[in-house]
């Protein structure tokens, strides 16, 4: 089912038009299924405190109000903001734009996977990734740069800069790391189930030393697998703390074309640590101020010693 597993944090693009009466009714038509979808779906059953119908009444006449596509755009913003989590966003219709050379999962916008494996001078491994999303494509490219890598000293996963994905990819990316059976990263908690995110180990399993890279960029699904692997101290974890937007969403088509983006799920790691809000503390902090390489640099140079 789509809303477990999409974790993945999304910006919104804006543009000014006025708005047509066929406009301006999809645009209440549109904040109606977003309101009534936070009140049955949000995972936060407090509201962050708020009022919801309260919420409700008093943006639905700025929004019928409202004199252009984008005023109203802005004051559904502004009203999911009000809850204080991740994973809401806005996605303009024209981010669905069919592009040729890229995917399409479930209702998120096309998107195009960036996959890059090499071996760098002390013999490690390096592999980054842009997201969490292709499946297809992804982990027989991965498992090919592993099967390369095979006798180097460690390999360094650079997710900086990843927002995250398809949840489930954590589970499937940990276990070319993790040779034991049954080990969890963490689990996320619905209104109605939790699920575990469990590993199940490849028939081949890298057990050298493994080094991940993040930033201020590095969200949701990219979290996930980075909390889990430092809780379950498979790998060190070099960088900045990462965004500390970990929760799992859904997205749906509104009726103004646009789609909405909410999150649906609360997620804890292995350790009990909750990232949302919070994110993930890397173990060895390298401040992107100094060299664009300067974390690839850090990490090579623990990989090398003995």
């Amino acid at each position: 089912m789509l809303r477990l597993f999409i974790c993945i944090a999304l910006a919104a693009n804006f543009a000014f038009a006025a708005m047509t009466p066929q406009e301006k009714a999809a645009q209440v038509a549109s904040f109606e299924l977003v309101w009534s979808t936070v009140r049955d779906r949000n995972p936060d059953p407090t509201m962050n405190g708020l009022d919801w119908q309260s919420v409700h009444d008093s943006y639905k006449s700025r929004v019928e109000n409202a004199d252009s596509v984008d005023a109203s755009r802005a004051m559904v913003r502004e009203m999911i903001s009000k809850l204080g989590l991740s994973h809401f966003g806005i996605i303009p219709e024209n981010r669905y734009a069919s592009s040729t050379g890229k995917v399409e999962f479930g209702n998120l916008p096309k998107s195009q996977l960036v996959f890059e494996s090499r071996k760098l001078e002390n013999g490690a491994g390096y592999i980054r990734f842009n997201e969490f999303l292709d499946p297809v494509t992804l982990m027989p490219k991965f498992e090919s740069a592993l099967r390369d890598f095979a006798k180097a000293p460690g390999i360094i996963l650079d997710l900086r800069g990843n927002p995250g994905g398809i949840g489930i990819m954590a589970m499937g990316i940990a276990g070319f790391f993790i040779s034991e059976s049954g080990v969890q990263l963490g689990e996320m908690k619905m209104k109605d189930t939790i699920l575990k995110f469990t590993v199940s180990p490849r028939a081949q399993v890298y057990t050298g030393k493994l080094a991940v890279l993040i930033d201020g960029g590095s969200a949701s699904t990219t979290e996930i697998l980075a909390q889990g692997l430092q809780d379950l101290k498979r790998a060190r974890i070099f960088g900045t703390r990462s965004a500390g937007a970990a929760l799992a969403s859904d997205v749906i088509r509104l009726p103004d074309g646009d789609g909405f983006q909410f999150p649906t799920a609360s997620y804890t790691s292995r350790s009990g640590r909750v990232l949302e809000g919070n994110g993930v503390v890397p173990d060895v902090e390298v401040s992107p101020a100094t060299a664009a390489d300067a974390a690839i640099d850090a990490a090579a140079t623990w990989i090398s010693q003995p």
